[in-house]
């Protein structure tokens, strides 16, 4: 039986993540759907250029000279990059000659399942392994393998499997300049740039950075608990309408994100090395996952501030600092802990001002977005040290 090795070449963080779990079934998923005859040998690796570089060809370059180092048959990227074909958006590429392929993970959106990513590197070794250059001596013949394809549930006439990349259609692009024969590109522009900024927010990982923002979340609660103490906002509280708590809210939230971002110099601005298209993804997956953090921030003061004035607030001091002539009900507490985490929200974004620029950059911005920070920082020192040199 012949050996196959098949190397899985992935970005830090989330992509990392994602083809150690797949990398002990990728071996018997590859025997099931592509070829019993073989001994697929499977092999990971962490590569940080991976992460940074914007341009395919560059990218599966690095690919197929590291494929070429480890002696390996077959190489596939997992990046957290998105790859664009033109105007449009791609969820994967193919390099028949070099049997080197990529895989872009924001594409599966803000849930990338390990199975539908699984079965998007299945998808993307049949066209390697069944498409290849007939130099490969481990190319297979596509019609001695047509009957044992034709019963096997990964077969692509199989409409279950066709769901693996949805919402593509495959472009052969074999007259095209460059090293990419086989294209999965994104029907829907629209619907392609959501799944890819919600995708860039999930590798961003925002939940788990709650408590980083500390003097955000202590200096909001401080400020809701000082507010608390005078009886304005418990009057504002029963007079405010729906609408009024809306609003507030909203404000809020979006005071908070906007403060974060132009406080520790977040958002990228149009330079010569930064393409828009790319700017525009960068500075919407940042809105989002500050977003992200706030809502959480938001939604646990609300609880804490909901238990806290439940206990500690009797009715009779309820209708005593509002004026009420009737009992207070739930709505009514409800009312005013609304209020007062929503004003502690935001005068707590003033405590993320005084906080670290590099931490929160670490938490806002994933790997390959700190290396274009970087590079992008070091092009605006060049150019203000060319200009004072004139």
């Amino acid at each position: 039986m012949k050996s196959v090795a098949v190397g899985i070449i992935s970005a830090p963080n989330l992509p990392a993540d994602i083809a150690q779990d797949l990398k002990n079934e990728l071996s018997d998923f590859l025997a099931d759907s592509i070829d019993r005859n073989v001994s697929w040998k499977i092999e990971t690796l962490v590569d940080p250029l991976i992460g940074v570089a914007e341009d395919t060809n560059e990218i599966l370059g690095k690919v197929e000279n590291i494929k070429s180092d480890h002696n390996w048959n077959y190489a596939i990227c997992l990046t957290d990059l998105p790859l664009f074909f033109g105007k449009q958006l791609a969820a994967a590429d193919a390099s028949i000659k070099n049997s080197t392929a990529q895989i872009s993970i924001p594409i599966f959106g803000f849930m990338p399942m390990r199975s539908r990513i699984k079965k998007a590197i299945i998808g993307m070794m049949r066209e390697l392994y069944c498409r290849c250059s007939p130099n490969d001596s481990f190319t297979a013949d596509p019609f001695q393998m047509k009957k044992s394809f034709t019963k096997n549930k990964y077969h692509p006439s199989n409409k279950k499997e066709k769901s693996t990349l949805l919402l593509t259609k495959r472009v052969d692009t074999h007259e095209e300049k460059g090293q990419v024969d086989v294209r999965y590109i994104i029907r829907s522009r629209v619907l392609g740039r959501l799944r890819v900024l919600l995708g860039m927010t999930f590798a961003n990982q925002p939940w788990t950075a709650l408590f980083s923002f500390n003097k955000l979340t202590t200096l909001s609660f401080a400020t809701g608990s000082y507010i608390s103490i005078f009886p304005t906002p418990w009057k504002l509280s029963i007079a405010y309408t729906p609408d009024r708590f809306i609003a507030l809210t909203v404000l809020a939230i979006l005071g908070t994100i906007i403060w974060v971002i132009f406080s520790h110099d977040l958002w990228e601005k149009s330079t010569e090395k930064g393409e828009e298209r790319w700017r525009k993804l960068y500075n919407g997956t940042t809105f989002i996952t500050l977003g992200i953090i706030v809502v959480i921030n938001y939604c646990l003061l609300f609880i804490i501030f909901l238990v806290a004035i439940a206990i500690f607030v009797p009715p009779e001091l309820f209708k005593a600092w509002t004026g009420l002539d009737e009992e207070p009900t739930l709505i009514y507490y409800f009312s005013l802990v609304w209020l007062i985490t929503s004003l502690g929200t935001l005068a707590g974004a003033i405590g993320t001002g005084i906080e670290n620029k590099e931490k929160i950059r670490d938490i806002t911005y994933s790997y390959r977005q700190k290396q274009r920070y970087n590079e992008i920082k070091k092009e605006e020192e060049e150019a203000e040290q060319k200009k004072e040199s004139y």
